[in-house]
């Protein structure tokens, strides 16, 4: 599946897909980082939460949590699946990355979400980045050229010299580069992936 079949009610499906499936390793990678199992008191922002799989995660180990998706059926989604109980710590916000106004937080986890900002790739990852403060990390993926949807006009591709530029006043950069055939989605379609993992650390 092409990445500009992921447009209009398309997200609402993908949304939809992912809602029930449980944390994939970038997210127990992003957890490791920052000591995730001690959430109290700290905020962490999901940027593209999609069906809230990783939002309901980190509510559960403690942290307040601000989810953001330009897919209004997010919203819905997250709110059916998360326990009341819980729901005091859970912001929700609908918009494009680039122009919300995003809450200083301890974690910025954007997992697969910013390479489809499309034009407004540049704007969003810096009004991302903003919001990590001091001491705090940000864990993400960016796609590389060799990527099969690099070529989408809709989907943003780096390299490891603008990673470096683009994180050079945080204190600490991690850079897992991956570049490899494998399956994506619920049907398990065959493609080429080729991302940077990337944890830092403000």
């Amino acid at each position: 599946m092409g990445a500009s079949e992921f447009e209009d009610h398309s997200w609402e499906a993908f949304c939809e897909a992912t809602a029930s499936r449980g944390p994939l390793e970038y997210f127990h990678s992003a957890m490791e980082y920052v000591n995730g199992n001690v959430g109290a008191g700290r905020l962490a922002i999901d940027v593209g939460s999609g069906g809230g799989a990783d939002a309901r995660d980190l509510l559960s180990r403690g942290w307040r949590v601000f989810a953001l998706d330009a897919e209004p059926a997010s919203r819905r989604f997250l709110e059916e699946r998360t326990p009341q109980s819980v729901r005091e710590r859970l912001e929700i916000a609908t918009g494009s990355f680039h122009t919300i106004a995003l809450p200083p937080a301890d974690l910025v986890y954007a997992q697969f979400s910013l390479p489809f900002a499309g034009d407004d790739f540049d704007a969003a990852v810096t009004n991302v980045l903003a919001s990590v403060v001091p001491g705090g990390g940000f864990v993400g993926q960016f796609f590389g050229a060799n990527d099969d949807w690099a070529s989408d006009p809709h989907v943003a591709s780096v390299d490891r010299r603008w990673i470096e530029q683009t994180f050079s006043d945080f204190s600490e950069l991690e850079i897992d580069e991956r570049d490899h055939d494998g399956p994506y989605g619920a049907d398990s379609v065959n493609k080429h992936w080729h991302f940077f993992h990337i944890r830092a650390r403000r």
